[in-house]
C-alpha cells in the first residue's frame, strides 16, 4: 500500500478547510468568515488552522482558485461530453445555468463576495482578474470557431461583454436575490448582441485592449 505523502496530506487538509470556507460564507457573509467558524465547520483546532492558513487573504484567494477549478472541471466535463467542433452555445447556456443536465455549482453567491474582499487585497484582485482574462480567451476561441468572419478584436470585445454581463447577472440572482429565470433573459441579450456584431461592419474600436487593465 502506498505511503500517504506529506504533499498529499496537506493538500487534503487545505481542501477541508476551503470547503469549510465556501459553507461559513454561503451561510455567515465575508462579514461572518471567521477562524472560530471555519475551524468548527472543519472540525479542526484553531492552532491547526493557522498552522495551514496564518492569515485570512491566504483563505479567500486559496478558496478563489478552488471554486474557480470547480467550474473548471464540470466544463471540460461538460464539453467532452457534447463531442463537438462547435462549442460556443454549451458554454452560454453553462454560464447563465440553463443546462438540465449540467447545472453551475450551487455556490455563486460565494465566488461574488470575493470581488467586495478583492478591494483591499491586490492578490486577489489579480487572481480574479486572471481567472476571468483565462474565461474571456476560451470565449474568443469559440467564437471564432462558430463566427470566422468576425474578426480578432470583435471576438474580444464581445468575450469581456459576456463575462461583464454574465458576473454582473450573478450578482443579481446569487447575492441579491433575483431569480434564476432571469438567466434567459442575460442569455438572449448575449445572443443578440453577438447577432448585432456579426450583422454590422466592424466599428473603430472604442477600447484598444478589452482586456487591459488601468495602470
Amino acid at each position: 500500500m502506498a505511503r500517504t505523502t506529506d504533499t498529499e496530506v496537506t493538500q487534503a487538509r487545505k481542501a477541508e478547510i476551503l470547503s469549510a470556507a465556501k459553507d461559513v460564507i454561503r451561510d455567515h457573509g465575508l462579514q461572518g468568515l471567521t477562524y472560530d467558524r471555519i475551524a468548527h465547520q472543519a472540525g479542526l483546532s484553531r492552532q491547526l488552522l493557522r498552522y495551514y492558513y496564518p492569515d485570512q487573504e491566504s483563505i479567500v484567494v486559496d478558496l478563489c482558485d478552488y471554486l474557480a477549478s470547480r467550474y473548471r472541471d464540470l466544463l471540460v466535463e461538460g464539453i467532452i461530453n457534447t463531442n463537438q467542433v462547435e462549442r460556443l452555445d454549451f458554454f452560454l447556456d453553462f454560464f447563465f445555468d440553463l443546462l438540465d443536465d449540467h447545472p453551475m455549482p450551487d455556490d455563486l453567491e460565494v465566488y461574488d463576495s470575493f470581488v467586495a474582499f478583492a478591494v483591499g487585497s491586490d492578490r486577489l484582485k489579480d487572481r480574479l482578474c486572471a481567472q476571468y482574462l483565462t474565461l474571456g480567451q476560451v470565449i474568443v476561441h469559440e467564437l471564432a470557431i462558430a463566427y470566422p468572419d468576425l474578426g480578432g478584436k470583435r471576438c474580444e470585445e464581445l468575450s469581456y461583454l459576456f463575462v461583464s454581463m454574465m458576473h454582473a447577472h450573478w450578482s443579481f440572482v446569487a447575492t441579491l436575490g433575483y431569480s434564476r429565470e432571469h438567466s434567459r433573459l442575460t442569455r438572449n441579450a448575449i445572443d443578440r448582441l453577438i447577432r448585432s456584431y456579426v450583422d454590422e461592419p466592424e466599428p473603430k474600436a472604442i477600447v484598444e485592449k478589452p482586456w487591459g487593465r488601468a495602470d
